[in-house]
């Protein structure tokens, strides 16, 4: 399909947001119209079946979706993908696997998303809790830096490694390799989790080398396109007993549940928690199987998303980024980045004054404290982002 044709299959969101050019896609990414018909399906489901719905929903929904995810990221057990209503709860899952331990130590970075960083701040607060955090504001100009100072912390034993795959205030993002070999710099004991939900169904991911190894986060809010309730997490086998935990860890022995100890699921459905809303689930498949029959895969959307990119900034107006004083954050050649540019302001406010002025002229970003984030999506064509540079001129010369 050519990028028009593409836009067609988004003519809902399309048409509920007229002329205003949304460039949040990092944000909220526009759904296909496929997803309301899911919706749908999920509905009437329900009314044809009541609580029979549950066995379709875990023989049929469920093993699509986590096929659909294995496959994305080159991943070869499908079974070792489980899904919640979000991230963070699966997260709090993971940390609950040291409740009753005599101390917690955790390395981290400084760009992780809000949901993992206000968690980690809170338990940190805890005495018998201890978080590293390596400082990433260089990242852009120090990579390699950055990374070896990595390196020579996981040498020592952490009991949980937590990385983004895509810097969630940047957009600059780590190889499959770079993810690699910190996994092979870390101290064995040390569990791995990587949060990549800004590079999933965005950067082509294989995964096949890390299969087993580390704790993979994503979800559908974002580049899966299917909205909210869909986060997952990919799980290396082993005998996994969170303390936080729902009756569907352990739904495929409810009619014989043992009454002398708390059973688990043996793949990754030990992670799974209580009853919560499938429909994301059906919004999900639909979306992905959609885009398999149009063989659109991720390593096309993502050709598609770099080609808009680099138009956007081939005719950037240097009057706006001038007159904002705003400062890229991201190599102009965008080797290994994530489907947003970053722009970093003089101050919160001053972006704040950027952002508004945007939103004057019906364009929509975001803000990040200083940061001002571009995101780019399939419903966008190259009018969409000459368009886009025309307003921006008119920001510019609005703001003299």
């Amino acid at each position: 399909m050519t990028l028009f044709e593409l836009k067609s299959l988004y003519s809902r969101f399309l048409s509920g947001h007229g002329d205003v050019l949304h460039f949040s896609a990092h944000s909220h990414h526009f759904w296909p119209d496929v997803s309301r018909e899911a919706q749908l399906q999920y509905w009437d489901d329900c009314a044809l079946l009541s609580d029979q719905k549950w066995e379709k929903i875990f023989s049929e929904v469920i093993p699509k979706a986590q096929q659909h995810v294995a496959r994305m990221l080159a991943l070869t057990d499908p079974k070792q993908v489980v899904f919640a209503p979000n991230t963070h709860e699966l997260t709090s899952r993971l940390l609950s696997l040291f409740v009753g331990s005599p101390g917690l130590r955790i390395l981290t970075t400084s760009s992780e998303f809000h949901s993992w960083s206000r968690q980690i701040k809170r338990l940190k607060e805890l005495p018998a809790v201890a978080v590293d955090t390596v400082d990433t504001s260089g990242f852009l100009t120090g990579r390699q830096q950055v990374l070896a100072q990595l390196k020579d912390r996981l040498a020592t034993k952490y009991d949980l490694f937590f990385i983004s795959q895509v810097f969630y205030d940047s957009g600059l993002a780590l190889t499959d390799q770079e993810l690699l070999d910190l996994k092979t710099a870390a101290h064995p004991e040390t569990l791995m989790v990587v949060d990549g939900y800004h590079g999933f169904a965005a950067l082509p991911s294989d995964l096949s080398l890390l299969e087993g190894k580390v704790f993979y986060l994503g979800g559908g809010y974002k580049y899966a396109q299917a909205g909210e309730g869909t986060g997952f997490m990919v799980v290396p086998k082993g005998n996994w007993r969170p303390v936080y935990t729902g009756w569907y860890a352990e739904h495929n022995s409810l009619s014989n549940p043992s009454s002398f100890e708390v059973s688990y699921a043996p793949d990754a459905m030990a992670f799974m928690g209580a009853t919560q809303d499938p429909s994301g689930l059906y919004r999900f498949n639909a979306v992905w199987d959609q885009f398999r029959k149009l063989n659109l895969g991720v390593p096309q959307i993502h050709q598609t998303i770099r080609r808009n990119q680099l138009e956007f900034l081939g005719n950037l107006p240097e009057s706006f980024t001038r007159s904002w004083k705003l400062t890229p954050l991201f190599d102009r050649d965008l080797s290994w980045h994530g489907h947003f540019l970053t722009f970093e302001a003089p101050t919160p406010e001053a972006a704040q004054a950027c952002l508004e002025k945007l939103r004057e002229a019906r364009v929509l970003v975001d803000r990040r404290g200083a940061r001002l984030r571009f995101g780019f999506g399939l419903y966008q064509n190259q009018s969409d982002v000459r368009l886009l540079n025309d307003r921006l001129k008119n920001v510019a010369k609005s703001s003299q």
